[in-house]
């Protein structure tokens, strides 16, 4: 099943691999996906919307989101060449903030 591609660009080489096959979600948009599912669910058992403020939350925002900006800025201009693993994990990172953030601004303005 091939998803469009404003979800995900789903190079076959930028792929995990299951059963020899390219999954259908890159690994930064495997990440991301699944990490933001994953940070919501963690703010809600926590309650992290009531520890952390907004200034706070900006701030852990600009610092996870980052790395999910640099890495690929980096390979377009061929400074590096990114792999799999770090792919995912920026995309992990930027993900779990954005799922406490989804969680944020339910609680906090719908």
């Amino acid at each position: 099943m091939k998803f469009p591609l404003w979800i995900c660009h789903q190079k076959p080489e930028r792929c995990f691999k299951f059963k020899s096959k390219p999954m259908n979600l890159c690994s930064r948009c495997f990440g991301l996906y699944l990490f933001i599912f994953i940070g919501f669910i963690i703010s809600l058992i926590f309650g992290l919307n009531n520890i952390l403020d907004t200034m706070e939350l900006f701030i852990f925002t600009i610092i996870f989101t980052l790395p999910f900006f640099i890495d690929p800025a980096t390979q377009f201009f061929e400074w590096r060449k990114s792999n799999s693993s770090l792919r995912f994990i920026t995309g992990s990172l930027a993900g779990l903030i954005l799922g406490i953030d989804i969680h944020y601004i339910i609680f906090y303005f719908i």
